[in-house]
Parts: structure tokens; sequence; C-alpha cells
């Protein structure tokens, strides 16, 4: 039977740091295995996640004729719009992060990892989601690799005008690919008010460019 006895206050302390214990190592726990990045880097990647997963729906600040006419986002991830669901969906893709060299990309995906370059670290939190939720679409298979951009595409690249994508691998030919995940997550964002329409229809016809339909 169990004791009846109050607990002593010592107990009750021994409770609480048990539980404190447990609840520290959850919220703060590794996004998969960081530990080829600086201590640094972790925590810049720590802070991506927990901005990201600040994003949850509200009310929507668009009218609705528009958002059902031009939302693509559930279709493509089989789930409501919600900053938590995406972070999850990043980390169930992604098992590994590293820095390295990257050429003229700011991330690569490689077999489960993500080789993070230099230049990741200085984008602003938004982009490093961005890139993020890019590479990790391609962890789901080759359908997601980038196909060669015509060579006279006309656009340029937002983030480095001294990269041209024009004649590079640096497009799809899938709608949900890495370019059409990212601008139906951006739509999102300006439909709920987390960017004005302005900055989020810039970003995402930025993205969807990179979608070459046959």
């Amino acid at each position: 039977m169990a004791d009846s006895k109050p607990h002593s206050k010592l107990s009750v302390q021994k409770l609480f740091l048990i539980g404190y214990l447990i609840f520290s190592f959850d919220t703060n726990s590794v996004y998969s295995d960081e530990s080829k990045l600086s201590a640094k880097q972790s925590k810049t990647l720590k802070e991506t996640f927990l901005y990201l997963e600040t994003l949850e729906p509200k009310k929507i600040k668009i009218d609705k004729t528009t958002y059902n006419r031009h939302t693509q986002f559930e279709s493509h991830f089989k789930f409501p719009f919600s900053g938590k669901k995406i972070s999850r969906w990043i980390q169930s893709r992604i098992k590994k992060y590293n820095y390295g060299a990257t050429g003229d990309y700011v991330a690569m995906y490689r077999e489960g990892e993500v080789l993070l370059g230099r230049g990741f670290f200085t984008l602003n939190r938004l982009d490093r989601v961005l890139v993020l939720l890019h590479e990790a679409r391609h962890a789901d298979g080759k359908i997601y690799s980038h196909v060669i951009c015509p060579d006279d595409f006309p656009y340029l690249n937002t983030r480095d005008w001294k990269i041209h994508p024009a004649g590079k691998k640096g497009c799809d030919s899938v709608p949900d690919g890495g370019y059409g995940i990212t601008a139906s997550f951006l739509f999102e964002l300006g439909a709920y008010g987390y960017l004005s329409q302005t900055e989020a229809a810039y970003r995402y016809n930025s993205e969807i460019s990179r979608v070459i339909r046959d």
C-alpha cells in the first residue's frame, strides 16, 4: 500500500529537481546531430527552429477567395500550416549537420546530412528557415533533385547576384520540390500577416520562378 504520510520537504525538492531536469533536457535537446558545428553555429541553428515554431496559424489577413485560390501548403505538406509541425517535418528528414565549403550554395544535402556553408550563418532567421526547408525536401528522394535552369533564365539569385542560375542545376521540375514548398510556406506567412503582402509576394515570386513547367 502506498505511504499515506505527506512527502518531506526534501522529497518534494528532489521531485521538483528531477522534473526540472527532464523539462530542461527536452526543451534544449539537440536538433538532430550538431556535433560537427561550433557552439555558436549550433546556437544559431536552435534559434532558427525556435523562431520557426512561433509561426502558428491565426486570423487570415487576406480575403478567403484569394487564399483558397493560391494556398498550396496543405497539398504539399499533408498537414495544415503550423510552424511547430514544419519544425518536426524538417527534423525528421535531416539527421546531421556539418559545416564546410559549399561553393555557390549556402547549404547542400547529402545522404541524411546537411552541409552548411559560411553564408548560411549570415542570413536572417527567415532565410535560414527557407534553406532548411529546401534542403529537407531533398531527403524525400531523387524526384526532388534539381534540374538545369534554362540558358535564358532571366532571374537573379536573390541572395547573391554573383551566382547565376541560368545553365546550372538550380531549378525544379516538380511543383512540390524545394522551391515549391518554400513558396507555399511564404504564401502562408503573407496570408497570416507574418510578412507584409509586398515582401511575401516578392519572396514567393522569387521561389516559384525556379519551378520550370513544360
